[in-house]
């Protein structure tokens, strides 16, 4: 195994809880020590009732559920985790007595991730949690990527329309990303090898063109540095 590849395992135990859910408590203990001796963050529950009441308050990452309790079954307590949409995508695995093959392809049609049965090896439960977290993980960074780039998309479809009627041109820009990095007028006419005087001039006609009282208010277009160097070759010149 890569050095990367173990960094990567321990990282995403460290950083995700996963609750175990059983009423024998003696493998209920025996499975926390082992995964917490793995680095693993371990919170259990003795039932089904206990675990949607902390589940609703705590950050789960992950789940591990008997089928097989008193109060409420596991597939019971899976329906009512998915009936709540903010709890319905945390992702969950089916220890159980229960080894019959209709019974896990029940699992798997309701969404386990793995069906283990009682005995099992702890090591194979361990290497299931690792892919299980760093799928979630890597699917996690994914979406982050998109969130970040359909916001970037519609920033730039926002300052496409802000741009064409204000029609700014390359100096005001310029002007404005350098007042809301909070620069005085005197180090912006330094940059510019121009006059404090002709800065000041172009600061009202930007404070006149954004509605904005002070330069404060400027500040707030210190995102349009993101495309300055795509659109500077677009855009009117002074």
């Amino acid at each position: 195994m890569k050095e990367k590849s173990r960094n990567q395992i321990l990282l995403s135990r460290q950083l995700s809880r996963i609750m175990i859910i059983d009423d024998e408590h003696v493998l209920l203990n025996a499975i926390k020590k082992y995964l917490m001796a793995k680095e693993f963050n371990i919170i259990t529950c003795n039932s089904g009732k206990e675990a949607l009441r902390r589940v609703k308050k705590e950050k789960i990452d992950l789940l591990i559920v008997d089928i097989l309790m008193c109060d409420m079954d596991g597939y019971e307590f899976v329906k009512n985790l998915k009936n709540d949409s903010q709890l319905g995508h945390i992702p969950f695995i089916f220890l159980t007595a229960k080894g019959m093959t209709e019974d896990r392809i029940k699992g798997y049609e309701i969404g386990c991730k793995a069906y283990l049965g009682k005995p099992f090896d702890p090591e194979e439960l361990v290497a299931i949690i690792d892919n299980i977290l760093i799928d979630e993980r890597n699917i996690k960074n994914i979406n982050n990527v998109k969130n970040e780039i359909r916001t970037l998309r519609n920033q730039i479809n926002d300052f496409g329309l802000f741009n064409r009627n204000l029609n700014f041109t390359t100096r005001e820009i310029t002007i404005l990303l350098a007042v809301s990095k909070g620069m005085s007028n005197k180090e912006i006419a330094y940059n510019l090898n121009t006059s404090i005087r002709n800065v000041e001039n172009y600061i009202t006609r930007l404070l006149h063109k954004t509605s904005s009282s002070n330069r404060v208010k400027l500040a707030n277009y210190k995102y349009l540095s993101r495309f300055k160097k795509a659109n500077d070759g677009n855009r009117t010149r002074e």
